[in-house]
């Protein structure tokens, strides 16, 4: 027939994404999808917006390498481009450091792979097409931390659950944290009957709960 009967639904997508899918919402979950902003909604072709992933450890710069790659979670260079004038923010993301992947979590500082997530290269700097795993873009990965943004996720628990639908993703957080975001997704499937998988952890499970309050459940 073309559809599925369900007695609940999660949107785990972002603000504008719910009311293109949802078209039975009322005023106010309109008020609430529209309010959130997104960083690429000011800077959408930025570098920031836009990474590289890639092992070629020459972005770093030779005085820091050893030390950045051994030990750093975030290498920054701030440079002015010379030919507008304008700041420049460079951004390395250390994966190799920071990964808990089987075979790299357990290996020596001194062993670890170089495992680079770059962003807005700095003048004159290139990376070894050879050595690239990916790209990624950023698109409606960032919601700014505003007022606005962080009324709209509180307003959440005036819509939430309403005609069993549920909602969860970075904007419904008060950050844009990884683990927030993640663990909103966890909220919602616990209110849709799902049981809490971390019931041991004393303290996964008070931010679980602080979460559920700041949501709505």
């Amino acid at each position: 027939d073309g559809y599925v009967d369900v007695d609940r639904v999660v949107f785990a997508c972002p603000a504008n994404a719910v009311g293109n899918i949802y078209k039975q919402h009322g005023a106010l979950e309109e008020a609430i999808w529209s309010t959130p902003v997104y960083a690429d909604d000011h800077h959408p072709s930025s570098g920031h917006m836009h990474s590289v992933m890639h092992s070629d450890s020459s972005v770093i710069d030779p005085k820091h390498r050893e030390e950045a790659l051994k030990r750093a979670s975030n290498y920054v260079e701030v440079t002015r481009n010379s030919n507008d004038g304008n700041i420049n923010v460079e951004n390395q993301y250390n994966f190799g450091v920071q990964t808990s992947g089987p075979g790299i979590y357990d290996l020596p500082l001194e062993k670890k792979p170089v495992m680079l997530i770059s962003h807005s290269l700095g003048e004159g700097k290139s990376i070894d097409t050879s050595l690239i795993r990916g790209t990624g873009n950023y698109a409606r990965s960032h919601p700014l931390y505003s007022g606005w943004n962080v009324m709209a996720q509180l307003s959440l628990r005036l819509v939430q659950g309403r005609n069993g639908i549920y909602y969860c993703s970075n904007w419904t957080t008060p950050g844009n944290c990884h683990d927030m975001s993640l663990l909103s997704g966890f909220v919602c499937a616990h209110a849709i009957g799902a049981k809490y998988p971390f019931d041991k952890n004393v303290e996964a499970k008070k931010d679980f709960g602080r979460l559920r309050d700041l949501m709505g459940f």
